[in-house]
């Protein structure tokens, strides 16, 4: 398959910093109501995809914490890495096309919806996530996937659109920060492992560990440990 041509992102992609406070479902309901709104002021992107699709993706990024391109799908790539103080000269890299998720790699058994992401970036993920059918939204997810036509995309969105959705939503949001956001929640639950907060995420422990500290999930434990030693 052939590359295709360098298109980067704006460096000014973060330009009011990234989120660094995650969002509840309170939040996520009122991004959801933003699109609605959009799509009553006629917007381009609402009017191309329709709203149903556009917060049927989101309800996905929401709850399944999966990369951009892990559910829509990208073209091959090529791309530059400028000198840094990691390495002195400009490096090129090259990403594989990846097709997103399709019809297929959802299925619904019984109380629960499977769906299957390729993971990227060297991670691993050995089996689908699993949801609730009772999660909020997890319905749009549900009737999206009726409408999709066997071997299709269930997400026909290009990353492009829809990085600017996003900031049509709220100018500081993003559609990474909805990963960050799941695999920080699910280091907030002390009944979640390790082990499977790395085996939802597809990401490796060392890298979790991070999520962990920023979570505060180890400083509560410990705090409650020390409580256990000095209050008798």
């Amino acid at each position: 398959m052939q590359t295709a041509t360098i298109r980067n992102f704006p460096e000014h992609r973060y330009k009011l910093g990234k989120m660094e406070k995650g969002i509840g479902l309170a939040d996520f309901t009122s991004i959801l109501n933003t699109i609605d709104a959009l799509g009553i002021a006629q917007n381009h992107y609402v009017e191309k995809y329709g709203a149903d699709k556009i917060k049927s993706a989101l309800a996905c990024f929401y709850w399944s914490g999966f990369r951009k391109t892990e559910v829509l799908g990208g073209h091959a790539k090529r791309y530059l890495l400028p000198p840094c103080k990691r390495h002195l000269q400009t490096i090129e890299r090259k990403s594989n096309a990846v097709p997103g998720i399709l019809k297929e790699d959802i299925e619904i058994k019984g109380e629960w919806i499977f769906i299957t992401a390729e993971p990227r970036k060297k991670g691993s993920r050995d089996a689908p996530i699993e949801l609730p059918l009772v999660f909020p939204y997890v319905n749009l997810i549900v009737e999206q996937w009726d409408k999709t036509t066997e071997g299709q995309k269930v997400w026909n969105i290009t990353e492009w659109d829809m990085w600017h959705l996003m900031k049509l939503v709220d100018p500081r949001q993003y559609v990474h920060f909805f990963r960050f956001n799941r695999i920080t929640e699910l280091c907030c639950n002390p009944e979640i492992s390790l082990g499977e907060i790395c085996s939802w995420s597809g990401l490796s422990p060392l890298t979790i560990n991070s999520y962990l500290e920023r979570s505060g999930r180890l400083i509560h434990s410990a705090a409650v440990k020390m409580k256990r030693q000095y209050v008798r």
